[in-house]
C-alpha cells in the first residue's frame, strides 16, 4: 500500500489549523502543521511534503512570501493559498507567484479542499512531482 500524501499547512489562526488538520488526516493525509509563514518555510525545508497548503495573511511572513520561499526551492511543490479576503483579484496574484490556486475562506464545504488537493496532486504526478 502506497503512503499517505504529506502536506504542510500554515495558518496563523489555531482554530482553522486545528480544524483543517484533523479533517486531512481523517482524509487519509499526513500533515504537517506550522502557526506562521516563517515556521512554514522551515518546516517545508525539513519535511519535503508533497503540497503545501498556506494562509495568505499571517504575521512574520505572509503567505506571499511562503509562497515565493517555497517555490524558490522546490518549483514542482504544488502550493494551494487560503484567504479571507473578498478580494477575487488575490487567485491571479497568487497564480502569478507560482502557486496552483486560491481558495476563500470560510471553506463552507471541507470536500472542496480535498478535491483541490487531490486535483494538485494529480496534475504534479503528471508532471513528473510527487510519486
Amino acid at each position: 500500500m502506497a503512503s499517505p500524501s504529506s502536506l504542510l499547512l500554515i495558518d496563523d489562526d489555531p482554530d482553522i489549523l486545528m480544524t483543517l488538520t484533523a479533517y486531512l488526516e481523517d482524509s487519509g493525509y499526513q500533515v504537517y502543521g506550522a502557526k506562521d509563514g516563517e515556521s512554514g518555510v522551515e518546516l517545508f525545508a525539513r519535511c519535503n511534503p508533497d503540497i503545501v497548503i498556506t494562509d495568505l495573511r499571517m504575521p512574520k511572513l505572509d503567505g506571499y512570501g511562503v509562497i515565493s520561499a517555497i517555490k524558490a526551492r522546490s518549483p514542482q511543490t504544488p502550493i494551494i493559498a487560503l484567504t479571507g479576503t473578498g478580494d477575487y483579484h488575490v487567485a491571479g496574484q497568487v497564480t502569478a507567484l507560482g502557486a496552483w490556486g486560491c481558495l476563500y475562506k470560510p471553506l463552507n464545504d471541507l470536500n472542496d479542499l480535498i478535491l483541490a488537493i487531490e486535483t494538485a496532486l494529480e496534475q504534479s504526478s503528471n508532471q513528473g512531482g510527487v510519486t
